[in-house]
């Protein structure tokens, strides 16, 4: 009996003594754990940037007082989403739609220019085969928001590469074709500045810069 008193006397001592050489009682040490746990951060908000921007928002709805909260954020989205994949200023996208079509996704030209972006279905083929993607069947598909789009930017993306960011000779090509812009300045001639004009005209309500200084913004 007291060899298993002794015993139990040793093991109780030998924990002590286990507990002390860390400077801390389990319920302490617990504590402190529960202290030094990341703080829980809160969801960061899933919703496009551009819908927080008023000067955005205010544009939109001059162009087109009519359009709904679903196909303003839809048109939100897949700027900033091909904005960002094709390195293109957000802003320079708004302010070509804002030109092309009003932010009207149903709009259609007086040839085949189509959507948002007012892109010509004869030629819808030819970029998606650039970029790798199934070509629109037909102006129904070409019509589609991100779709759209994303041809749209790319297409300004090429642009930006082609002719090494001059921001009046890409928009000239995007609104006239690049083949009449090169003529252009094979013939040192000069490029009107019309469409130009009202893209930076946008622009300008955008960020209170014009649309040469878009890679600044």
């Amino acid at each position: 009996m007291r060899r298993k008193r002794k015993k139990a006397l040793i093991v109780g001592v030998s924990f002590l003594l286990a507990v002390a050489s860390i400077g801390c009682t389990p319920g302490e040490d617990l504590a402190d754990d529960a202290q030094n746990l990341p703080e829980k951060k809160d969801k960061e908000d899933p919703s496009p940037q551009l819908l927080k921007n008023r000067e955005f928002l205010n544009l939109v709805h001059r162009l087109n007082p009519d359009i709904d909260k679903e196909t303003l954020t839809r048109i939100a989205e897949a700027i900033e989403k091909y904005g960002g994949k094709y390195n293109v200023p957000d802003n320079l996208i708004v302010s070509v739609i804002a030109v092309e079509s009003n932010f009207n996704p149903r709009c259609l030209g007086t040839l085949d220019d189509t959507g948002l972006m007012q892109i010509r279905m004869k030629y819808a083929p030819y970029w998606a085969k650039l970029m790798g993607i199934k070509a629109p069947a037909n102006r129904e598909e070409l019509l589609d928001i991100e779709t759209n789009i994303q041809i749209g930017t790319f297409i300004l993306k090429y642009l930006l590469n082609y002719y090494d960011n001059n921001l009046e000779k890409v928009l000239v090509a995007y609104n006239a074709g690049q083949t009449y812009v090169d003529r252009k300045l094979a013939t040192a001639g000069s490029l009107p500045k019309k469409y130009v004009n009202k893209v930076s005209q946008y622009h300008l309500e955008l960020c209170n810069a014009p649309v040469t200084q878009a890679f600044a913004y």
